[in-house]
C-alpha cells in the first residue's frame, strides 16, 4: 500500500542532507543495550490455551515481522505475545513493558534523524498505527511505517519502564556506535510505581557504568541534560521545570484524571478540571530530581500512589472494544478490589460509595453512535460533598449486567509522562569507550520516599499508608 508520509518523508530527507553536508558526525545513540535484560516469555509460552476474542485473535498467517520474519500463528501476535497483551523486559529492580499492538518488544528504540523532521529521540518500539488509514486488511497498515519522534500525538510513542522497589535504582544503558560534535536526543518516557509504596519523588542520573559501578558523569564529560535547544542545565544552579517550555521538562500524570482542556484534550480532567497534576522538577546538567508532587494531587491522594493499591472506578466502553481506552464516569470512595468487583459486581467491590463528579452518570448516544460523556465538575478537597453524586444501588447492578460498564483499578495514578532531552558527544572520552571511540552511558532511575517531608492522603494515618485494598495487608511492608 502506498504510505501517504513517503513524499514527505523524501522532501525531509534531502533537507536535512544539505544542512548537515559538511558538518562533522555526531555522537550518535544506537541502540539500548539489552545485555542485561531478562525477556519474559510471551502468551504463546505462557498460556499455549488461550481462548482468543474477536478483538484480540490474528488470523495466522496474516502478519510477519517486518525485522525479524516471525509469523503469525495460532491467533498470536509473530512475537508470540496475544494482541493487546502486556509484554514485560525485566531489568535490575524493574522493567521495560509495553502492550503489544503496535508498541512491540523490546519496548524501547532509538530513533537518530527522524525520517519526517530529521530529529533524534529514543522512544518506544513498533509502528505507527496511522501511518497507512485507508488501510483495509491488517497486514497492509501492521509494521508499514517505524515509528518516529514525529508521529502524531496518542500514537504510543512513550517507552515505559516500572520501578518494583523503593530506593533500588533501574539502569538503561545506551551504546554509541560514533563520536564527534555533539547531538540532542529527546526522551518520550512513562515511568510507573510497581513498588507496593508511597513514592514522593525519584532522581534520573546521567553516568557510566565500569565493571559493574555506576558513577554520574561529572559536568563537561559529554552526556547532560539540556534544553531542546542544546543548552546545558547547570548542576550547580537547576533549572525549574518552571522556567521550561511545555514538551522539555515535565512529569505529567494523566490529563484523564487532572487539568483543563487544550488543544489535545477536549475534555477536562474527572478529579480537577483546571490543573493538571504532576512532579516538579529541578534539572541539572547530570542529574533531574523531583521538587514534589502538585497539590491538586497531595490534598486528595497524598504522595504518589503505586499500582498495587489503586483507587476503583467505573469504566464506560464507548467502542465495545474493552482493550482500548474507556471513559472513567464513577469512582468507589472507599477500598476497592478489582477482580471482587469484575466477579462479583461493584456493590462487593468497593467497601464504600459509588460516586461521580460529573454533571451526570449517563452518557449521552450521539446520531452518530458515537458517545459523549458529560463533562466534570470536578472534586473540591476542602468539600468533597460539593458536586459529588452518589449512584444508586439499581444503576450499579444495571451497570453489571451491561458489558460496556466496567469497574476497574485507575491504573493512571501509579504512572507519569516524562519529557526530557539528553546531549551525547566527546565518547571518546568516557571512561566507557573502546579503542575505536565507540562507547556507553547509563540513564539510572531511583524512586524515593522522604517521610519528613510527604504529605497524608486524607483518611489515613500516616503519610506512607493507604486507604488499603480489599482483602489487602493493612500494613505496608
Amino acid at each position: 500500500m502506498e504510505n501517504r508520509k513517503r513524499f514527505t518523508k523524501f522532501i525531509w530527507a534531502l533537507v536535512v542532507l544539505v544542512a548537515t553536508a559538511g558538518i562533522s558526525q555526531a555522537a550518535v545513540v544506537s541502540s539500548w543495550d539489552q545485555s542485561s535484560v531478562i525477556p519474559m516469555d510471551p502468551t504463546n509460552v505462557t498460556n499455549p490455551g488461550l481462548v482468543f476474542d474477536q478483538y484480540n485473535y490474528i488470523e495466522p498467517g496474516s502478519l510477519i515481522d517486518p525485522n525479524t520474519d516471525a509469523v503469525a500463528t495460532d491467533g498470536f501476535m509473530p512475537s508470540g505475545y496475544s494482541k493487546y497483551a502486556g509484554g514485560v523486559n525485566y531489568l535490575s529492580n524493574g522493567a521495560m513493558t509495553w502492550k503489544e499492538r503496535d508498541t512491540q518488544g523490546p519496548g524501547l528504540s532509538v530513533v537518530t534523524g527522524d525520517d519526517t523532521t530529521g530529529i533524534n529521540c529514543i522512544m518506544s518500539a513498533g509502528w505507527n498505527p496511522g501511518s497507512t488509514p485507508d488501510a483495509t486488511q491488517m497486514s497492509d497498515w501492521w509494521g508499514v511505517d517505524l515509528k518516529q519522534c514525529s508521529d502524531p500525538w496518542q500514537s504510543s510513542k512513550r517507552f515505559k519502564i516500572v520501578s518494583y522497589l523503593l530506593d533500588a535504582p533501574i539502569d538503561m544503558t545506551f551504546n554509541i556506535s560514533a563520536n564527534g560534535s555533539e547531538d540532542v536526543y529527546r526522551v518520550l518516557q512513562k515511568y510507573g510505581n510497581q513498588t507496593g509504596e508511597r513514592v514522593s519523588g525519584y532522581t534520573q542520573q546521567l553516568g557510566f557504568v565500569v565493571n559493574g559501578v555506576f558513577t554520574e558523569a561529572q559536568p563537561g564529560q559529554g552526556v547532560a541534560f539540556v534544553l531542546k535547544n542544546g543548552t546545558k542545565y547547570s548542576n550547580d544552579a537547576p533549572t525549574p521545570s518552571t522556567m521550561a517550555n511545555q514538551g522539555e521538562l515535565d512529569s505529567l500524570l494523566a490529563h484523564g484524571l487532572f487539568g483543563a482542556p487544550d488543544k489535545h484534550h477536549t475534555s477536562a480532567g474527572y478529579f480537577n478540571t483546571d490543573v493538571r497534576a504532576n512532579f516538579g522538577l529541578e534539572a541539572g546538567e547530570t542529574f533531574i530530581r523531583t521538587t514534589g508532587m502538585h497539590p491538586v494531587h497531595q490534598d486528595l491522594f497524598g504522595e504518589w500512589m503505586p499500582a498495587q493499591q489503586p483507587k476503583g472506578a467505573y469504566y464506560f466502553d464507548m467502542d465495545g472494544i474493552i482493550y482500548t481506552d474507556n471513559a472513567l464516569v464513577a469512582t468507589c470512595d472507599g477500598a476497592f478490589n478489582e477482580e471482587v468487583a469484575q466477579t462479583e459486581g461493584g456493590a462487593a467491590g468497593c467497601q464504600g460509595e459509588w460516586v461521580t463528579y460529573r454533571s451526570s452518570y449517563v452518557p449521552i448516544q450521539n446520531a452518530d453512535d458515537s458517545w459523549t460523556i458529560p463533562a466534570s465538575y470536578g472534586v473540591d478537597p476542602n468539600n468533597r460533598d460539593l458536586n459529588r453524586t452518589v449512584i444508586p444501588a439499581d444503576v450499579i447492578t444495571a451497570w453489571d449486567a451491561n458489558p460496556l460498564w466496567i469497574p476497574g483499578d485507575i491504573d493512571d495514578f501509579a504512572n507519569v509522562n516524562i519529557n526530557a532531552y539528553i546531549a551525547v558527544g566527546n565518547a571518546a572520552n568516557w571512561p566507557t569507550a573502546d579503542a575505536e571511540g565507540n562507547a556507553q552511558f547509563t540513564l539510572r532511575m531511583t524512586p524515593t520516599f522522604d517521610a519528613a517531608t510527604a504529605s497524608t492522603e486524607p483518611g489515613t494515618t500516616g503519610p506512607a499508608d493507604f486507604i488499603v485494598s480489599i482483602e489487602a495487608p493493612t500494613t505496608v511492608l
